[in-house]
This record gives C-alpha cells, sequence and structure tokens, in this order.
C-alpha cells in the first residue's frame, strides 16, 4: 500500500529522536520524503496547527481537510496504513490508557531519552513543558532497568570468573550522579540522574547483551574485554554528550 500522499506529519528537527522516527516512516513507507515536514521549515499560518499542543504530541496535517491529529492518534493514523489491526487495538481502554500514557513520558523526556549536545535551528523552540513529574518517572523506570540489566550481567561475570563479590555492589555506580546532584539547582539536579539513568540503562542493556553472548555463543575471555572495551567508549561517549546538554541548559 502506498503512503497517504494526503497527510504531512511535522516534526521538531532540534530532536534527534523526532527525526530517527519520522524519517522510519519514510524508509518503511509510511510517509513519502516530501511529506515530512520541520517545524523549522512548515508555514504555521498555512494551517491550522495548536503551537502549544504541537510542543508535546507530534501533529498530522489532512493537506485536502485541514484537520489535524495529534500526538497517539497521529501516529495511529499513520500507522494504520500498513497495520489495520492497530485501530482494533485501540479501542480497548487499558490499552489506550497505556499507550497516551507511554506517549508523554516519551514526548516530555524526548531530547533527554537522545540528548543532543545543542540545538540545530535554536530560533525554532519545540521544547516541551518542563515537568518534574514525568522527568521523575523516567529516573525511576530507568533506574530500575539499568540496575536489573547491570546487576543481572555482574552476576554472570562474576560467576564466569569465579569469584564471590556480590553483583549488587555494581549499583553503587548511583552514588557518583546522586552526590552531583547536591551541588546544583533542583532542575539541573534531576536532569544529572535522568541523564545518568539513560546512559546505565544502555550501558548495562549492551553489557547484558555481551555476558549472553559469551556465555551461550563464545568462550575466549579476550573477545569479551573487547566487548567490554566497545562500551566503555560508548558509554563515555553518552556522557561527554550529555554533560555538554546539561551545561547548555543549566539553571542556576
Amino acid at each position: 500500500m502506498q503512503p497517504d500522499k494526503n497527510k504531512a506529519l511535522i516534526y521538531d528537527d532540534n530532536c534527534p529522536l523526532c527525526k530517527a522516527y519520522s524519517g522510519a516512516f519514510v524508509k518503511g513507507g509510511f510517509l513519502k520524503e516530501e511529506n515530512r515536514t520541520s517545524f523549522s521549515k512548515v508555514n504555521m499560518r498555512q494551517f491550522n496547527i495548536d503551537w502549544n499542543r504541537a510542543r508535546h504530541e507530534i501533529p498530522l496535517i489532512n493537506l485536502q481537510t485541514g484537520e489535524v491529529k495529534y500526538g497517539v492518534d497521529a501516529l495511529v493514523d499513520i500507522l494504520t496504513q500498513k497495520f489495520s489491526c492497530i485501530k482494533n487495538i485501540m479501542k480497548i481502554n487499558w490499552l489506550n490508557w497505556f499507550f497516551r500514557k507511554l506517549y508523554k513520558l516519551v514526548s516530555y523526556n524526548r531530547k533527554i531519552i537522545v540528548a543532543a549536545a545543542e540545538p540545530t535551528f535554536p530560533a525554532v523552540d519545540c521544547t516541551p513543558d518542563y515537568s518534574f513529574k514525568w522527568r521523575w518517572l523516567l529516573i525511576f523506570v530507568c533506574y530500575s532497568l539499568s540496575n536489573i540489566f547491570i546487576v543481572t550481567s555482574t552476576d554472570t561475570v562474576f560467576n564466569f570468573f569465579n569469584t564471590c563479590v556480590s553483583p549488587w555492589y555494581a549499583t553503587c555506580w548511583m552514588i557518583i550522579p546522586s552526590l552531583l546532584s547536591l551541588l546544583t539547582a533542583k532542575k539541573t539536579a534531576t536532569d544529572i540522574h535522568a541523564h545518568a539513568s539513560v546512559t546505565a540503562t544502555v550501558t548495562g542493556f549492551l553489557l547484558l547483551v555481551a555476558v549472553n553472548f559469551l556465555k551461550y555463543f563464545y568462550k575466549p575471555t579476550y573477545f569479551f574485554y573487547l566487548l567490554l572495551l566497545v562500551i566503555l567508549i560508548i558509554t563515555a561517549k553518552q556522557i561527554a554528550k550529555r554533560y555538554t546538554f546539561i551545561k547548555h541548559n543549566m539553571v542556576s
């Protein structure tokens, strides 16, 4: 099925996550390239777009009728072009509720989940309102996931090397962001925890993949050390990028 040429998706080109998933829609055949437009290029006066709502929920415009759908409704409209079952799934009340809450969690934290060092188009700021509620929910989710990944993977590593150290000692990494956050204002402290938790989740997941690869597919320890080095480089790059992001957005 060809994508509907009468619908245009408007995305935040200062947001790496928005660029990634809207670009995936084009590659997946859900949108034509010309029907994916950034906020820095769109003529806001031409379309009846609620700017404040659009900062929080991505808008999809029907170019024929002028109707605008936002957020989950916009994504459902796009995805049902190939997956008609999604409309039926969204009729289930608790699933509809869950996906709308999940969308808010991602939307309010989208520039934390995938951080850019600085905005590409600083004149067009589509950043959603700051929400401590959604920020701390992200922190709770990511701290929980990261520690599950880290404890599970270090437990496998310690068993592999026949050590008696408890894998729970690995959770002591949280001391570092906790100490750093004590030296800053409330918003910056919250963002330190958010960036640290997201980075730890990515690192923990990669570490879990590495130890399971070692456990089930490949035995030589030198290969595991190589994987650890790659994970360390990825983590260091994430920390450097997120430090720049926090410094750029620091509020005294």
